[in-house]
């Protein structure tokens, strides 16, 4: 590998890099926001929060993967033409095709993964997130349970005035 492949696809892995973990954040922060109702108020240890996220996160990869390739792409090369450094590849005779030849071998190794990991991975993740989800309420019934609004149990609707107790264990005011 010549040194400007390896000046070019490093320039473009810490862009990728960045812009990936920017954007998995901002996606984590809408799934939080998506099971809002699952995890507040339901007296949930860090750790068991920790765990529904990471159940969640394989399924925002191919969500964030073409964005990410995109916007690295557009500001590797745009910080090249910035810095006149597509000038200088062009005056010693290198195409923009030779230029990006190693980024299309890069992209294509990655796509491979990408398919292998959502062939996989994501499956596997979103069955363990199912399960999670239906465990939480299985293991601490109570805390399916929501005060002061009706809360679907099973087959029946559930209102709860008011919850007491270790974890919710007691009910009062109840209505199905």
């Amino acid at each position: 590998m010549k040194i400007l492949d390896k000046y070019i696809l490093k320039s473009y892995m810490i862009t990728f890099t960045t812009v990936f973990v920017i954007l998995f954040f901002i996606f984590i922060l809408q799934g939080i926001w998506l099971f809002i109702a699952d995890l507040a108020g339901k007296d949930l240890d860090v750790f068991t929060i920790i765990k529904f996220l990471s159940f969640y996160a394989p399924t925002i990869v191919p969500l964030v993967l073409p964005l990410s390739v995109l916007l690295a792409g557009i500001m590797t090369f745009g910080s090249f033409a910035e810095n006149y450094e597509f000038a200088a590849m062009k005056s010693s005779g290198i195409s923009l095709q030779r230029s990006m030849r190693t980024l299309v071998y890069f992209i294509t190794i990655l796509s491979i993964v990408a398919f292998f990991f959502a062939n996989n991975v994501i499956p596997y993740a979103e069955y363990k997130f199912i399960n999670f989800r239906r465990n939480i309420a299985q293991v601490k019934p109570a805390m399916a349970i929501a005060e002061g609004q009706f809360s679907q149990v099973g087959n029946y609707n559930i209102k709860v005035e008011k919850k007491s107790g270790d974890n919710g264990r007691y009910l009062s005011g109840v209505t199905i």
